[in-house]
């Protein structure tokens, strides 16, 4: 069920954020709104699974995603104004690079979705990463670096879809504890 969740709200925030950079005036700052607020419940719904498999990387998750939030609410608190909205919305891309990387750490380490999905997250991250800075830093406009975007972004559509469909695999961990229980119960 948590699996099924989680993947309803990465499409829900992709989605938003795709239609977002789409629009303008009110409608960007709803669909921004209905970004931030997907992604506010993916951490702390991501949480209880994650914590099993190192609680100090999923904490830190939870915060990088909490700051993501922060940003991007700022980002549309003055939608009325052209351009002041922009660098909180770029600032928030840092702390979902963060989150990225400690997401699919934890993924890769615990097994919970295939390995493949979460290397493919690692590498996409790096030039989604560096797309985000050069914008924030205003080397470039979004509009030139966009293609280094889309890498992390079907990634992350792909692992929605996984999670929908398949949800979480049972961990070789959490398989060796079942053993080992069931070894000690029927020594004893």
């Amino acid at each position: 069920m948590t699996a099924r969740v989680v993947g309803s709200l990465f499409i829900t925030a992709t989605a938003a954020g795709v239609v977002s950079a789409a629009t303008q005036g009110t409608t960007r700052g709803l669909c921004v709104f209905l970004m931030a607020l997907a992604i506010a419940f993916i951490a702390p719904t991501l949480f209880p699974v994650l914590k099993q498999h190192g609680e100090g990387a999923a904490m830190g998750y939870v915060v990088a995603r909490t700051l993501e939030v922060v940003f991007l609410m700022t980002a549309i608190a003055p939608i009325a104004h052209v351009r002041t909205d922009e660098l909180w919305g770029h600032a928030s891309a840092v702390y979902f690079c963060v989150s990225v990387v400690l997401l699919n750490s934890l993924l890769f380490r615990s097994r919970l979705v295939p390995r493949w999905i979460s290397v493919w997250a690692l590498i996409a991250v790096v030039p989604y990463a560096i797309g985000a800075v050069l914008v924030l830093l205003n080397a470039t406009e979004q509009t030139q670096v966009g293609a280094l975007f889309v890498p992390l972004a079907i990634n992350e559509m792909v692992l929605a879809v996984w999670l929908l469909a398949k949800g979480f695999s049972a961990t070789p961990n959490a398989h060796m504890g079942e053993q080992r229980e069931s070894s000690r119960l029927a020594t004893d």
